[in-house]
């Protein structure tokens, strides 16, 4: 077993930024991840409201946020961490490969996507599948998209999406599960078409040129938003009693959670705005939180 001040358990943008920061102080500290580290960046194409990068790539920010971090001694380990459990103030963090004990833990698992049956849906992502209209709607303004939903947070979308696109097709199964002055909104947009029925295929060569249904009705669009609705990528915590929202992590404004020592930050948390730069915000917030929690306990 394995001891250590501090464990993140992710590197995304937000465990990274946390290591980061935590590495500026005497705490030790290790990342856990399950994949490679950069999380959701890895699936953005295109990135330009990232200060100092007027156009860049989800992958190649998230290696420029990973060198950054490995240069100062950031250190991460592969694992998906199955459980953890606080006994007389410490932590055990048991992971597929291996046990960790540690004295916080900062929670920057990111979200995970609900799975679709669409077909072709990987092999367009970054040629036309996107998974954040705020992120990536501008590239495809004045041209026609289709939002797979139903939820509220992609109406959200579509509504931004609504700004920036000729034509919005909301595409839904049954019914739409969200709050009513939202759907009035977008109800009220007269760009948005609403669209009932299961979406079965994107087409085209090189970019997503064509939506099928599975009713064989087609619509020409340039971009398709898979917002099927999205979960925290932190549901094995729930056995811990932590406090959280439609499955996302409800944390205080020190971004610590309502188990002293269990801090959190990026997607996980329950929140408005899930961009980059909040999350490396929400990250220095967690880190430097830890770092005042544990030397508290130091005096004691």
């Amino acid at each position: 077993m394995k001891k250590i001040d501090v464990v993140v358990v992710g590197a995304g943008v937000a465990g990274l930024t946390a290591g980061i920061y935590l590495k500026r102080s005497s705490l030790s500290s290790l990342l856990i991840e399950k994949g490679a580290p950069g999380g959701k960046l890895l699936n953005i194409h295109a990135i330009d409201n990232y200060p100092t990068e007027s156009m860049i790539s989800g992958p190649e920010l998230a290696a420029k946020i990973y060198s950054h971090a490995s240069s100062l001694g950031v250190i991460s380990e592969y694992g998906e961490v199955l459980s953890i459990k606080k006994e007389n103030d410490v932590f055990t963090i048991k992971t597929n490969a291996d046990e960790y004990q540690a004295k916080a833990v900062i929670i920057a698992t990111g979200i995970a996507f609900k799975k679709t049956t669409l077909e072709n849906e990987k092999k367009f992502q970054g040629a036309g599948i996107s998974y954040c209209a705020t992120c990536d709607g501008r590239f495809y303004k004045d041209c026609p998209v289709a939002v797979l939903g139903g939820d509220d947070a992609s109406v959200e979308e579509a509504i931004y999406l609504s700004g920036l696109c000729s034509t919005v097709y909301f595409v839904y199964e049954k019914k739409i599960e969200s709050t009513e002055s939202h759907l009035n909104v977008l109800r009220s947009k007269e760009n948005v078409v609403f669209v009932e029925g299961k979406a079965l295929k994107v087409a085209g060569e090189v970019q997503v040129e064509e939506l099928v249904l599975e009713d064989g009705t087609s619509y020409k669009v340039e971009a398709v938003f898979p917002l099927n609705g999205e979960k925290s990528g932190a549901d094995f915590l729930y056995t811990m009693g932590l406090t959280m929202e439609k499955g996302f992590v409800v944390v205080d404004r020190n971004s610590q959670t309502n188990i002293p020592g269990v801090f959190a930050c990026g997607d996980c948390v329950d929140k408005k705005l899930r961009q980059i730069v909040t999350a490396e915000g929400e990250a220095a917030t967690a880190a430097t939180g830890v770092i005042s929690f544990i030397n508290n306990l130091k005096k004691y």
